[in-house]
């Protein structure tokens, strides 16, 4: 039985079924952590994952720290993962994320030795905190002058992808952006005295890091960079646009053969970019580089919400409706919501609406709670009964009831049915009543009952239609 996640740890169900199967789990699952034998090459590394697709989320959940470790010369052997998500996050959706992140475990022979999984109140979209440990076979090695500076992978990859994003584009182009599969490669030549991958920042923002944190000079021919296909006229200064997947390594010139050797018998894509120079700073073209200015396309990274043609088209359509004047006269004291289903809903958690109501205040519309599945079971249930009719009739609003309501339809030309104040059946009104007499109209407007409002129910193909419906209502009153 798949189901919609409750507040806090998953049940012991939903991990046995959910989470567990697709994880490289040797041990059982102990209580409250996991031992595990460390040495005093241990290599701990820790990052958190958010902002991505969906599908996305596990795989960069498992690369950002496993790289890591992978570039401190460390063989990621084990993994901890916080899944954290947010209220009414669907057991499907855990199964893709933790899938994939197990999936790169498994490819990378890395074991999931303990973790939690839970939902939260406050959190808006699913955020994954990764620690990999790892054994290193040694550690990094100040770069000296004279050391070459090599830029493995092409700049601006990540960045391109998440402008598609932000267009509403997806694709899995993602899943070559990450650096691991080349740090393991060139891991053990000679010579390599440091491996930096990069990500938020860009390439600047990774050389900068080197340059402070071991006191070195560094110098840059830009012209000597590969590049992703049109980043450079697509994105602003992408050589500090995130670029995760490109790997910065410093390696004396005793292994810089090997290493040019290694990457061209792997196809990977390199360039000798600069050197390592006396005195300290990073710069580009003899031009020094002294902070980690942030560009437009950083707002996207760790902020992409999975973009849903059912609560987008929802969305958009609210912000329409509380612009149109006097709309505050059409709300019903119980407040007012619309709903849009996905195609042939069989479930209310296949409609969205606001899980709260457009309510009046100070004589104005205010729009309170978030669009989410599930929200609305009375209006979700006439949509159900309505799309077995006519399928393409997915969205629904309710306003107040009162004869000039439905006079005002009817001028528009829409066919209205008035309801009998009793209708059998425990639930919507208009529900049962649609279900009984197998013939959609436009609009059911329920005259009310002891203890019930009057209201009016619009149906529709889309929500756009229905603000459209609502703005012609307002000027005929």
């Amino acid at each position: 039985m798949i189901e919609e996640l409750g507040l806090g740890k998953v049940t012991k169900e939903v991990f046995n079924r959910s989470v567990q199967p697709f994880l490289p789990m040797k041990s059982k699952v102990e209580l409250d952590g996991a031992t595990i034998k460390l040495t005093e090459n241990t290599v701990i590394a820790h990052s958190p994952s958010i902002g991505v697709p969906l599908e996305a989320l596990g795989f960069f959940a498992f690369h950002y720290a496993a790289s890591n470790v992978a570039s401190r010369f460390g063989k990621p052997t084990h993994l901890i993962a916080g899944i954290y998500l947010p209220l009414r996050t669907s057991e499907e959706d855990l199964r893709v994320i933790v899938k994939n992140l197990g999936d790169e475990a498994s490819k990378y022979g890395v074991e999931v030795v303990a973790g939690q999984t839970a939902t939260y109140y406050g959190l808006e979209i699913p955020l994954i905190a990764s620690t990999c440990i790892g054994e290193a076979w040694r550690t990094p090695v100040k770069p000296s002058p004279g050391d070459s500076v090599v830029i493995i992978g092409q700049v601006g990859n990540e960045a391109l992808w998440l402008n598609e994003l932000a267009k509403g584009v997806t694709d899995e182009t993602w899943r070559s952006y990450t650096p691991l599969p080349v740090l393991l490669t060139i891991g053990r030549l000679p010579g390599i005295k440091l491996m930096h991958d990069v990500s938020e920042g860009g390439l600047k923002g990774a050389l900068l890091e080197i340059t402070n944190s071991f006191a070195v000079g560094i110098r840059i021919d830009s012209d000597e960079i590969n590049y992703a296909e049109d980043v450079t006229r697509l994105i602003d200064d992408p050589l500090r646009a995130p670029t995760y997947g490109l790997l910065v390594v410093i390696t004396g010139q005793n292994g810089l053969d090997s290493l040019l050797k290694t990457c061209s018998e792997n196809n990977f894509i390199y360039s000798i970019a600069g050197t390592i120079n006396e005195g300290k700073g990073l710069f580009f073209d003899d031009e020094e580089v002294s902070d980690q200015k942030r560009i437009d396309i950083d707002e996207i990274y760790g902020s992409f919400k999975s973009r849903d043609e059912v609560t987008s088209a929802l969305d958009e359509a609210f912000q329409s409706l509380l612009r149109i004047p006097k709309l505050v006269e059409l709300i019903p004291e119980v407040g007012l919501n619309m709903v849009y289903s996905k195609e042939n809903p069989e479930k209310v958690t296949d409609v969205a609406g606001l899980s709260g109501r457009v309510v009046k205040a100070m004589n104005k519309p205010m729009r309170c709670g978030e669009i989410v599945y599930g929200a609305s079971r009375y209006l979700a249930s006439v949509l159900i009964e309505s799309t077995q009719i006519k399928p393409s009739v997915r969205s629904a609003i309710n306003i107040r009831g009162g004869k000039d309501i439905a006079t005002r339809l009817q001028r528009m030309g829409m066919r209205v049915e008035v309801l009998p104040q009793h209708v059998p059946g425990i639930g919507c009104p208009v529900a049962f009543f649609i279900n009984e007499h197998k013939d959609l109209l436009d609009a059911y407007m329920h005259p009310g009952d002891i203890g019930v409002e009057p209201t009016t129910t619009i149906l529709g193909e889309t929500p756009a239609e229905l603000v459209n419906i609502i703005e012609e209502l307002v000027k005929l009153d």
